[in-house]
């Protein structure tokens, strides 16, 4: 339950620090007075959307703070909104993101106003209406669970299909690029050996008859350099008798000679050895040739031919583990389909034995709300669908992640009257009324333990209003009700009376929010009946039903 709320600078209400209690607490003040901000004050500590307008005027942001108790334990949950618009959220004092608090906190408390008979009025939230009361909540989680499973592996398959489909022609492309590159079978470096042996074969001639003229001349000629700087040598020999300073000359002329003798030696070998094969050129020129046409397809280098290659085959390779991944998923969608057809036809059954006993406890609660002889209809109905793979009773059904049960409820407000869709017929008044005995009727299997009602005397008056406010006070025996209500019946029977008003004061909007003793609880449900001129009837009235509250 909601122990105490601290309020700052939210909308017109300045600074306010107000204990809740136990029971029934109604609000009421004139229209505008501030009522419904102060639950909006409640609502958004509790994650409720907000907007920086909504922080008072002149103010940087506006704070909401609520101490609950839940489970025994105490929490506290504060609000910071920014006049720019943003928010920061506090449990304990440690901070959470926005959609993490609202998670953490949205149990500890149930609102109802516009929105919540919104809610009712849309036939698509009838089906969690009708699980909340069965005890479904945790089965329908499941099935959602493996509905999601299903959905994914079916799209996953699908998926894998198509690149199946695709992959057919990519295939046999990627086969007979593999097949050119692996009948060809170059070797790393391969390009700069053969680009190596083809210079020198197609320059053979060259080379042998250059190497040979080099030998001549070096060597084997009359007038060679060899036999040049021989006569040189001796002429430094002489030198060397006379003077040893020319012994270091001579001996790298010596040096020379040597050198000069192995290179021509070396050349004369060399020239030996050089291949002319013309048949070896033209088929190393083929071989060239091809291996510079696979570079230029795949990637421009040795490195990148030989990389596409492997990746060819990986991705050849994926072909078959595609085919494994759809017998895969062919799998899981059984296993799946089979769970789900299990879960939802487990639903339907507990569903079906739920709707009657739903439908009397909700058609007791209306009479009790003064909607006397209503008749309320639970509609289970399915959707036949040729395409769906789920069945109940061998009919191929519409599914979804509560299963396949389409749930609608139907009202009858009067004796006689067909049941028609509630959504059709409902008035204000009697959503109002729906949506209470819905609430009396959920408490049991409702965690919440504090319940805010705004509007939910909308629409009703005299001996309906008795009989909410009957409800109201009932429901209070084992949760916190808080309730704004502009009706005497209701505000009787308030075991905590909250009366907001506002004045002007220097240019601004002053609100008072105080609880009422008595005198003053008898005071102001006296002008609920009469308005501000109050008489001398309208205040008896209010005794008398002050007095009939307490029996």
């Amino acid at each position: 339950m909601i122990n105490n709320i601290a309020i700052k600078n939210f909308a017109i209400l300045d600074e306010y620090e107000l204990q809740l209690f136990n029971g029934l607490t109604v609000i009421t003040g004139e229209t505008g007075a501030g009522k419904s901000i102060f639950l909006q004050a409640i609502r958004s500590s509790l994650g409720g959307k907000v907007k920086g307008t909504i922080v008072r005027s002149g103010e940087e942001k506006a704070i909401i703070e609520i101490d609950v108790s839940i489970n025994n334990e105490q929490k506290i949950c504060r609000r910071i909104i920014n006049k720019s618009g943003r928010s920061r959220s506090f449990l304990n004092d440690e901070p959470y993101k926005e959609k993490d608090y609202l998670e953490q906190v949205k149990s500890f408390a149930d609102f109802h106003g516009q929105h919540e008979q919104q809610f009712i009025m849309n036939n698509e939230t009838h089906i969690d209406f009708l699980d909340t009361f069965a005890n479904l909540d945790s089965e329908v989680t499941k099935l959602d669970e493996v509905y999601k499973n299903l959905i994914k592996a079916k799209n996953d398959l699908a998926d894998a299909m198509i690149k199946q489909n695709e992959a057919s022609d990519r295939k046999e492309l990627l086969l007979f690029q593999l097949q050119e590159i692996e009948l060809l079978d170059p070797q790393q470096g391969e390009d700069e050996l053969i680009t190596a042996e083809f210079k020198i074969l197609k320059n053979a001639e060259k080379l042998i008859s250059t190497a040979y003229d080099l030998n001549v001349r070096l060597t084997e000629k009359d007038n060679s350099l060899y036999n040049e700087l021989a006569d040189i040598n001796k002429d430094l020999e002489n030198l060397s008798s006379i003077d040893e300073k020319i012994m270091p000359h001579l001996k790298s002329l010596e040096e020379a000679l040597t050198a000069l003798m192995d290179t021509s030696e070396g050349l004369r070998r060399y020239a030996s050895q050089v291949e002319h094969d013309p048949s070896q050129l033209e088929k190393i020129e083929s071989r060239l040739q091809d291996i510079e046409s696979l570079k230029r397809r795949y990637g421009g280098t040795m490195e990148s031919v030989l990389s596409y290659r492997d990746e060819i085959k990986s991705e050849i390779a994926s072909f078959k583990s595609l085919g494994d991944e759809i017998d895969d998923l062919k799998e899981q969608i059984n296993t799946y389909r089979s769970d789900y057809q299990n879960i939802s036809l487990n639903l339907h059954e507990m569903r079906s034995k739920s709707v009657q006993e739903l439908c009397t406890k909700i058609e007791n609660e209306l009479a009790n709300l003064n909607i006397p002889g209503a008749k309320f209809e639970v509609r289970m109905e399915l959707t036949p669908l040729d395409s769906s793979d789920i069945e109940l009773n061998g009919q191929s059904v519409k599914y979804g992640p509560k299963g396949f049960d389409q749930i609608e409820f139907y009202l009858s407000a009067n004796p006689g009257e067909a049941t028609k869709p509630l959504t059709d017929v409902a008035s204000g008044g009697e959503v109002s009324r729906i949506m209470l005995a819905i609430k009396t009727i959920f408490q049991e299997v409702d965690p919440v333990d504090t319940l805010v009602f705004d509007e939910i005397d909308s629409g009703i008056s005299g001996v309906a209003a008795e009989k909410v406010g009957e409800a109201l006070l009932k429901l209070s025996k084992s949760k916190q009700i808080i309730c704004v209500s502009h009706l005497p019946q209701i505000a009787a029977k308030a075991n905590n009376h909250i009366h907001i008003s506002k004045m002007q004061k220097d240019g601004r909007t002053i609100v008072k929010i105080r609880y009422l003793n008595n005198d003053e609880k008898i005071h102001v449900i006296a002008q609920l009946f009469s308005g501000e001129s109050m008489t001398p009837l309208s205040i008896a009235s209010a005794e008398a039903m002050m007095e009939g509250v307490r029996g």
